[in-house]
């Protein structure tokens, strides 16, 4: 296990690259609402500082203001890439 989590480790894309693409991906299935993370349709999501955890459940689930983003709309691999991202606007720890 310890050696798959090392390859794992080895082979993914800097965590610089990661943020890059979570940007696209955000403006793509988030922008609509948060345009530049600011509070504009939805609210200010700089400095929340939610868990992973946290903001993926938000996201996954949505809330009474926010709907889901479901997996057809932002894959899960696309989802790390946004939380990549939300981690440069302290949305996320």
């Amino acid at each position: 296990m310890a050696l798959v989590i090392a390859l794992m480790a080895a082979t993914a894309p800097p965590v610089e690259a990661q943020a890059a693409e979570g940007v696209t991906q955000f403006n793509r299935a988030c922008g609509r609402c948060h345009p530049h993370g600011d509070e504009d349709t939805g609210p200010d999501i700089h400095g929340k500082n939610l868990s992973v955890e946290a903001m993926t459940k938000v996201i996954r689930q949505g809330t009474n203001k926010m709907r889901a983003i479901t997996p057809t709309k932002l894959t899960d691999a696309d989802l790390e890439h946004v939380i990549a991202y939300l981690r440069t606007l302290r949305a996320v720890r």
